[in-house]
């Protein structure tokens, strides 16, 4: 299995759910081998970790045997030009594509020397490594599509490079898995693959971890303050600016609100500078990004929970909120949208519905009540172990495609 981030070493849901599929799978009895692209000191749990970093690759040239892999979460071609500058820069690939190649030329090695029945892939960071180890070996590809590129960008102008790239996994794949049907019908649209080539399994939750750290929302709590939270990626995707703007109606219905902003990202200073303008920025908390018992007791002191996605092809934080009892508002474009039930949905860019529905939870004790106890119990419904087991099917699915392509070229 090829990903490029892992707990924890994420800085997104994509991390969250290879780790809980890794933990399916080997559940199922499945023996699972996951490749990052670099060494990274990940604690032990379920499967085998590898680094495409460590040990030499054959018919490799010098410098792709001596380059270190800058290949991590999230890294856009801009920021890993600036990394790489930082961190010297006769030590990198020349540019985050040429990263991608020596990922998947360190893959090549890694699948000679392994032994595996399936290639499963997660994302386009890491669809070029699958496909030399499909190259190599022989073994049928299944491609997962956790976002596209037209996601990343919120529909505009994705880049063209990356596009390719997708496309390219996605026709070598023997099988797609899609996080929902909004991604489905994405890949559909926009890449000319066949539906039927496609299988859905939703991402899953696992039981919080115990609350513990900061008291800061405690104390905002108490001084009769209501928190309405967003946690995700400060990017175009997450749709943080419309956040800001939601939080602007609510706050003049609801002066009581408090906003607290979870992540990191590119589009967190454009935030501060909004709120500022709009009179609320003493109402904002930004609090960089949490994991694990920390992230459980920001979750834990929320009133209502709020994903503005764009673009959003599942939303495990979503389930995240669901699992704690936090009522949420949710973007209607996303995929998780179309499997929780026990949620408000509203349009992204309708951030006067979205406020609306913020303001009636924090002001409606029994309807805020029904949807925490009702979110709680519909949160069970998402397992790793169901996802491993459609992850499975897939495997065995695109096992017969592989066979049945050899035998006609036999």
């Amino acid at each position: 299995m090829f990903g490029w981030e892992f707990p924890p070493f994420n800085s997104g849901g994509l991390g969250v759910a290879c780790e809980g599929l890794l933990r399916g799978l080997t559940g199922q009895g499945a023996d699972v081998a996951f490749v990052l692209p670099r060494t990274v000191p990940v604690e032990g749990g379920a499967g085998r970790m590898l680094f495409a970093d460590d040990g030499a690759v054959e018919n490799g040239s010098v410098s792709a045997l001596t380059a270190r892999l800058l290949l991590s979460p999230y890294v856009s071609a801009a920021l890993y030009s600036s990394l790489r500058t930082k961190l010297g820069a006769a030590d990198f690939a020349g540019d985050l594509f040429e990263e991608v190649a020596r990922y998947a030329l360190r893959a090549a090695s890694i699948a000679r020397q392994e032994s595996f029945d399936v290639i499963h892939a997660h994302d386009w960071l890491s669809f070029p490594a699958a496909i030399e180890a499909k190259r190599v070996s022989g073994r049928p590809f299944v491609a997962h599509v956790h976002a596209t590129e037209y996601d990343r960008t919120g529909n505009m102008a994705p880049d063209g490079r990356i596009v390719e790239i997708e496309r390219a996994g996605l026709e070598t794949a023997d099988r797609i898995i899609a996080v929902s049907d909004f991604t489905r019908r994405k890949i559909v649209e926009a890449y000319g693959i066949a539906a039927d080539k496609i299988d859905v399994v939703h991402n899953a939750i696992d039981e919080p971890a115990p609350a513990v750290g900061r008291a800061i929302l405690d104390e905002l709590r108490a001084a009769g303050k209501k928190i309405v939270l967003f946690v995700g990626r400060l990017t175009l995707q997450k749709g943080p600016d419309y956040f800001v703007r939601a939080a602007k109606i609510v706050s003049r219905l609801c002066p009581e609100a408090m906003f607290v902003v979870v992540g990191a990202g590119d589009m967190q200073r454009r935030m501060i500078d909004d709120a500022a303008a709009m009179g609320i920025a003493d109402k904002m908390l930004f609090t960089g990004f949490l994991r694990d018992r920390e992230l459980a007791r920001v979750y834990r002191g929320a009133h209502v929970f709020v994903m503005p996605s764009v673009s959003e092809p599942f939303g495990i934080t979503c389930l995240e909120s669901l699992v704690h009892g936090v009522p949420a508002v949710i973007s209607r474009q996303s995929g998780v949208a179309e499997t929780v039930g026990t949620c408000l949905k509203a349009d992204f860019w309708d951030v006067e519905d979205m406020a609306a529905k913020i303001v009636a939870i924090l002001r409606y004790g029994a309807l805020a009540a029904d949807m925490s106890a009702n979110g709680r119990k519909e949160s069970t419904r998402f397992t790793w172990e169901a996802a491993a087991k459609k992850c499975l099917e897939t495997y065995r699915k695109a096992a017969e495609k592989a066979k049945e392509v050899l035998m006609k070229e036999v």
